[in-house]
């Protein structure tokens, strides 16, 4: 096995013993108009059952008998389609509090986290982290779930349905099922479902936004760092190498690419390491450099050359950015990053983390 070191600028190439890199499970995902079906979110029809988790943890089994009406929206905080309408979700959430009815929102995937500079979780505790923030920043009654650690919503779902609106019945049964979540399609059915019930109790008039006084959903300031780099570059996927489901992993690894790299040619690659928001970490303040290696299966035809790395020491919460000259090779690259960040107790802290490069576009 082959190694180059980077220590913020300094490259250094040696070998390693033998080993092969595992290449990360590929999951294909179809996702198209016709997919509910093809998923089997069809109405009258058993949901697949999922295991999926609140913000603490606990099992929430989505298929199979219900203890009341469910109603399932997927979305997240990146995604202004779904932001515009939580309002909507949270007055008839309010309006249909004493019905036997429960609602809750579904985290499948990010849909836009260079918006919020938020990443996609590595481990379920992170998943949790996630919704965690979520829920503080929306202030809303509608609790959260997430996949399970094995991923097996989005193994089913796929990439798509990024705004699902799902309505289950007792049974465990499709009542509703859109592509896209429409609040008034929901207060129909549910009106429909809970006539007797709306006749029969007296109810406040429908919530209104400015009694809800829902939090301030204006997106984030992105972290920016130094380094200039290409536009155009297509997204590489990025596999991280994840030993301990509790263990925190506070960088996270976006590589990117020009386009020639991915038909045989030279181009620049792009490695971008942000620190996770949701530990509330910064990088430590000192002179101790940030050492990044790529390993590889066998030498590669040229060797990577450092264009651009970051400044030390690395300040606040900005990215540590890395443009390199890349030579064409369809092996995956294991990328290993050891830095010491500082906890939001004042604790200084180092963190070894590793990733694997597949030199294949992501799909996202």
């Amino acid at each position: 096995m082959w190694v180059l070191q980077v220590v913020v600028g300094f490259v250094a190439l040696f070998s390693m013993g033998a080993g092969m890199i595992p290449e990360g499970d590929r999951v294909a995902h179809a996702g198209d108009s016709t997919l509910l079906h093809s998923v089997g979110l069809k109405r009258g029809q058993p949901v697949p059952a999922v295991t999926l988790y609140d913000a603490v943890g606990r099992p929430v089994l989505l298929g199979g008998k219900q203890p009341t009406f469910s109603v399932y929206l997927s979305g997240c905080n990146t995604c202004q389609i779904f932001l515009g309408k939580v309002d909507s979700f949270e007055q008839i959430a309010r309006d249909y509090a004493g019905a036997n009815v429960r609602f809750f929102y579904l985290h499948k995937g990010l849909v836009h986290p260079e918006l919020r500079n938020l990443h996609e979780p590595y481990t379920l505790r992170e998943r949790r982290l996630l919704i965690d923030q979520y829920q503080a920043e929306l202030q809303g009654q509608i609790p959260w779930l997430v996949d399970g650690p094995e991923g097996h919503l989005a193994r089913i779902w796929g990439p798509s349905l990024p705004n699902l609106q799902l309505v289950v019945d007792p049974q465990g049964r499709v009542l509703q099922a859109l592509e896209w979540s429409d609040p008034a399609a929901l207060r129909n059915l549910l009106d429909s479902i809970f006539l007797d019930w709306r006749s029969s109790t007296r109810t406040a008039p429908p919530s209104t936004t400015a009694r809800l006084r829902l939090a301030d959903r204006r997106p984030a300031r992105v972290a920016t760092g130094p380094i200039v780099k290409p536009l155009y570059m297509p997204r590489l996927e990025v596999e991280p190498v994840v030993e301990d489901d509790e263990r925190s992993y506070f960088l996270k690894l976006r590589a990117e690419v020009q386009r020639p790299v991915l038909k045989g040619q030279p181009g620049k690659l792009y490695l971008r390491f942000d620190l996770d928001p949701v530990y509330r970490t910064s990088w430590e303040v000192s002179e101790a450099p940030v050492r990044v290696e790529f390993r590889t299966p066998e030498p590669l035809p040229r060797t990577l050359q450092v264009l651009a790395a970051p400044a030390r020491p690395l300040i606040g919460t900005q990215p540590a950015e890395w443009l390199l000259d890349s030579p064409s090779t369809d092996r995956p690259m294991e990328v290993r990053i050891r830095a010491r960040v500082t906890l939001p107790s004042g604790e200084p802290i180092e963190t070894v983390q590793r990733f694997v490069i597949s030199w294949r576009e992501h799909p996202g």
